[in-house]
């Protein structure tokens, strides 16, 4: 098995209390039935906050945060977890205990990351600002690479054999009137994660002229550096779906994105807030994606 990890993989560390877009909301978390049993035998109040907190439905046991309950029932008056400061991190649930790192394999490589939902991810991507390039490290257990080694996208999908010119994997803003028109249509038909989303939508496809001079102003005034990083890990996190899409949709998924990335900081501000944004509307939601994904291939 070759593992490979974005350099910030290792790095990462949890911002718990200082995190201000915490993953502890707005979502519903999937108990794994080891951990929703030890949770349902646990005594104390611990575990009756626990029990408190689990809804058990024909699909399992599960963590849900509504309208009413945005947040985590778990977390204490400071937004620290009750589970770890209790138990410790293995305290946690499956879900809880991995995110925001994913595992994806293809045959016998493994891509290893953590998710940009996350404001920690975001941050530790957008740090060096000396380069425009995610960098992997590689781990393999017959010892072919060295543990050195360091590589790009495009060595990624060499590693996949596939050959493809270094221009497919920068990221070049494209604002565009008509272009932009078509993309705030298509990011309107995704399911939205809240009302916020649908509003953003239609608050910014009311006067495109007016986003187009935005994004024109802040491409002139800023480094599109942390831009062409999100757009490298974007491509990465998807490259097991080119098993059925092909490269141009999954080339499209990740350009589309990150414009939308660009459009929202232009017009809002605070970059790093909007990549985590639009990960947890886009990325995060399964059936979003493959929305998309189906969409791009459909105009092949």
């Amino acid at each position: 098995m070759i593992s490979l990890y974005p350099t910030i993989y290792h790095t990462f560390q949890c911002k718990a209390d200082r995190c201000e877009n915490t993953c502890c909301q707005l979502w519903t978390i999937d108990i794994d039935e080891s951990t929703a049993e030890r949770y349902h035998a646990m005594t104390g109040p611990l575990g009756e906050s626990l029990r408190q907190a689990i809804t058990v439905d024909d699909e399992g046991s599960h963590f849900v945060f509504s309208k009413e309950q945005p947040m985590c029932p778990l977390l204490n008056e400071n937004g620290l977890c009750k589970v770890v400061l209790e138990l410790g991190e293995e305290g946690l649930c499956d879900t809880c205990h991995m995110h925001p790192r994913f595992y994806k394999y293809i045959e016998d490589l493994e891509l290893c990351g953590v998710g940009l939902s996350c404001e920690a991810s975001v941050e530790l991507l957008a740090e060096d600002t000396q380069s425009d390039q995610v960098i992997f490290t590689i781990e393999d257990d017959d010892s072919e690479f060295s543990p050195d080694e360091r590589l790009t996208i495009q060595n990624i999908f060499e590693l996949l054999a596939l050959d493809i010119d270094s221009s497919y994997f920068q990221y070049s803003p494209n604002p565009d009137v008509q272009y932009y028109a078509k993309l705030l249509d298509l990011y309107g038909t995704t399911e939205p994660i809240d009302e916020e989303w649908t509003v953003q939508i239609n608050t910014l496809s009311h006067d495109i002229e007016k986003l187009i001079t935005a994004v024109q102003s802040y491409i002139a005034n800023h480094d599109m550096g942390l831009f062409n990083k999100v757009f490298q890990y974007i491509l990465y996190r998807q490259i097991d779906m080119l098993a059925d899409y092909s490269l141009e949709s999954i080339l499209s998924y990740a350009r589309d994105g990150v414009e939308y990335i660009l459009i929202t900081s232009a017009i809002e501000g605070s970059p790093l807030k909007q990549v985590a944004r639009w990960s947890q509307q886009i990325e995060y939601d399964e059936d979003n994606v493959e929305l998309l994904l189906q969409h791009y291939d459909s105009l092949q």
